[in-house]
């Protein structure tokens, strides 16, 4: 049941990036592998959602393993300014769920951020500052 309380820790910033995405066991270095390009749905200072219609990427499955103790991690290359080298980090999924909003399946993924890149942080951070009014909440309509 939900009380109406926001149980996020952090807040969202609603936003389509484009995020390549390879699936990598956790004992094991990126193998550039073909990545997966999906959108996603919105993204904090912890994590973000993304948006799939596929799970798996040349027979890895995006969800391996229980919730916290997932076989695979996620190397992400997100794209939060254009011209800008991407924001690099990786991530573990934590939860998914299954879109009822839409006629086909899209899944929703959130995905932890455990790592990021080269000044990563500070990237995001100022990435997301950008974002905000005066009064401190993501501007709505604003153009990524």
């Amino acid at each position: 049941m939900n009380d109406g309380l926001e149980k996020r820790k952090f807040q969202r910033l609603d936003c389509p990036l484009d995020v390549a995405v390879e699936i990598v066991p956790v004992t094991e270095a990126p193998q550039q592998r073909s990545p997966l390009h999906i959108k996603s749905r919105n993204i904090s200072k912890s994590g973000i959602c993304l948006e799939t219609k596929s799970l798996e990427v040349e027979g890895v499955h995006l969800l391996s393993g229980l919730p916290f103790a997932r076989q695979h991690r996620l190397y992400m290359s997100i794209n939060l300014v254009p011209n800008e080298p991407p924001f690099e980090a990786i991530g573990e999924v934590r939860w998914y769920d299954v879109s009822s909003d839409t006629p086909e399946s899209i899944y929703r993924v959130g995905v932890a951020f455990l790592s990021m890149k080269r000044h990563g942080k500070e990237r995001l951070a100022r990435f997301l500052k950008s974002h905000k009014d005066s009064r401190g909440y993501f501007a709505p309509g604003r153009p990524f």
